[in-house]
């Protein structure tokens, strides 16, 4: 008898233990957490820069394409020209010079149909001129400031840096710049000024921001010691091996000069080189940010140089090593996105100047 209670007593215990390993709660699967990364828009979905159809192609710059809403094509003095529509609006935009940012090729259709040779316009800058007819660039070598071309096709993130440039020039357009001025001793009404301004230009382009890069963007702090980059960057969620890659390029390019054109050009070619380097020869963990912000670091440079000689000076007003501010546009989309970026190169602009 008292084997059997202690035979069924074991029976009891071992279907209470299957009893209670069936109804075990299994553990919550964790929820996936919102990532920390900003939005990077793929290259091939922009296309501000080669605005819609046109009868003579696109040019490069940092506008929608140049023969959209500025003028029309024109033979002048047997030299291919843009008369411009409004020389008034045009001088507010791009200052003394037009910025061709790639060889632009005019075929032999489009140059017999205003008298001229098929051609092909070198990159550089071009001044904008006042003629009987009002104001006109001509594309001439004689009359340009020859430039290295700055798109680099293989590239895939090259829009981006592209992208950066025309957000720069409608966010500090004349009237956003009054607006600004007003705000100057408000750091925190000023950067959310730049910073609606910015995402409405990107929804504008058909690259709305999400909800949770708003959030990250409003949380972000833009105000910092840009020219310190190392340890901004250190401050990024690149992984390691992303980091050095871009340490190399950054150590490497920090002390270029830039005070000419022949100098940007030097600079221009030295980042094409990287960025080519790290498209076909660099193992990344995320190539897409590495190439964005390559491009950007490059364009950013072209760019700050192009407005110190367009807006009347000489060039050398702007520092010869990268300022800060070109940081700020660097470091800016490592933490932000493009728009992060934008914000935080204008931000250091305009607080230095």
């Amino acid at each position: 008898m008292k084997n059997i209670t202690i035979s069924s007593a074991l029976v009891l215990l071992a279907l209470c233990l299957s009893a209670i390993a069936c109804t075990k709660t299994e553990p919550e699967t964790p929820q996936p957490v919102a990532s920390n990364f900003p939005t990077i828009p793929d290259g091939n979905r922009i296309f501000i820069h080669f605005g819609t159809s046109t009868y003579m192609g696109c040019m490069y710059s940092f506008s929608n394409c140049i023969w959209i809403g500025w003028g029309d094509a024109t033979n002048l003095q047997n030299r291919f020209a843009l008369q411009l529509t409004d020389g008034d609006q045009a001088g507010q935009y791009f200052g003394n010079y037009f910025p061709l940012t790639a060889d632009f090729t005019l075929d032999a259709a489009s140059a017999e149909g205003i008298g001229l040779k098929e051609q092909v316009i070198p990159a550089g800058f071009y001044p904008l001129k006042d003629s009987p007819t009002g104001k006109t660039i001509i594309f001439s070598p004689e009359e340009g400031k020859p430039v290295t071309s700055l798109v680099n096709p293989n590239n895939p993130q090259d829009n981006i840096g592209q992208l950066h440039n025309l957000a720069l020039q409608v966010v500090l357009d004349p009237a956003n710049k009054e607006i600004m001025r007003s705000m100057k001793n408000d750091k925190t009404a000023l950067r959310q000024f730049v910073l609606e301004k910015t995402i409405q230009f990107f929804a504008e382009n058909d690259l709305p921001t999400t909800k949770e890069d708003q959030q990250r963007l409003q949380a972000l702090d833009l105000y910092r010691d840009y020219a310190d980059y190392a340890a901004r960057q250190d401050e990024t969620r690149l992984s390691a091996r992303d980091k050095n890659a871009l340490r190399v390029v950054m150590d490497e390019v920090a002390n270029i000069p830039v005070t000419t054109p022949q100098q940007l050009s030097d600079f221009v070619t030295v980042m094409t080189n990287f960025e080519n380097d790290m498209v076909y020869n660099t193992q990344l963990d995320d190539p897409k940010m590495v190439l964005s912000t390559l491009s950007v670091l490059k364009y950013s440079r072209y760019y700050w140089y192009w407005k110190s000689i367009s807006s009347g000076g000489a060039g050398t007003s702007e520092p010869s090593k990268i300022p800060e501010w070109v940081w700020a546009d660097v470091i800016g989309l490592e933490l932000g996105g493009p728009i992060g970026s934008a914000v935080a190169s204008a931000l250091v602009y305009w607080d230095t100047h």
